[in-house]
């Protein structure tokens, strides 16, 4: 799957440290693509979905292929100019702030959901509340992807030549995301990039897990 993206000037920037501008950059902006796309292309289509931290709206035309329905969380305010960017495209968003651990959404209101760099940021004593909030905002035989770069010294340093501090904002490793997922879904794909690498060295995993 590739990922379908507007041209770079189109997108709302969410904040000075909105990783949108890596994106159209030479080899970096195709890993920071494919990581989205792998994520997208584990969930099953259905009616409606949940992206937590949806930032610029990078997967929204991908999403929109699978989904009537666009859901977006984030903690930035900016919903309504993300909005704006996609106004010529025939998508149902719904854009709203707030915290993965407090969703404001009924029970079983979503078909799927999506998490793209978003847990690693979760502070590891906040990961179950997390989880838990997107379990009970699934349908039951809802779904949830999950996609969190990998924590070893290769990725910290490709990272931090990126500017990213990843001692601040890489508070929690795939490993212990992938534990406590473990005990809220039943994980049934987890996908290790690149897949010929050794796993000390990976780069981005792609957990997919199912509210049974």
């Amino acid at each position: 799957m590739q990922l379908q993206m507007l041209a770079a000037s189109q997108y709302a920037w969410t904040s000075e440290a909105d990783p949108v501008r890596y994106y159209r950059l030479p080899l970096i902006g195709k890993l920071f693509q494919k990581r989205v796309a792998r994520c997208i292309a584990l969930l099953p289509p259905g009616r409606s979905v949940l992206e937590v931290g949806y930032g610029s709206g990078v997967s929204f035309l991908n999403l929109a292929e699978k989904f009537e329905e666009i859901h977006g969380i984030d903690l930035h305010d900016r919903g309504e100019r993300v909005a704006q960017s996609f106004a010529d495209r025939p998508l149902r968003l719904f854009l709203r702030r707030g915290d993965i651990t407090r969703l404001p959404y009924d029970d079983e209101s979503f078909d799927a959901a999506l998490a793209v760099s978003i847990h690693e940021e979760i502070a590891p004593h906040q990961q179950q509340a997390a989880f838990s909030e997107i379990r009970r905002v699934l349908r039951p035989g809802g779904c949830y992807v999950v996609g969190v770069p990998g924590v070893n010294v290769l990725m910290n340093s490709a990272l931090s030549l990126l500017g990213c501090d990843t001692a601040k904002y890489h508070v929690t490793t795939d490993a212990q995301v992938l534990s406590v997922m473990s005990s809220y879904f039943e994980v049934d794909a987890v996908q290790y990039r690149p897949s010929w690498w050794p796993r000390a060295l990976t780069t981005y995993v792609c957990i997919r897990g199912w509210k049974r």
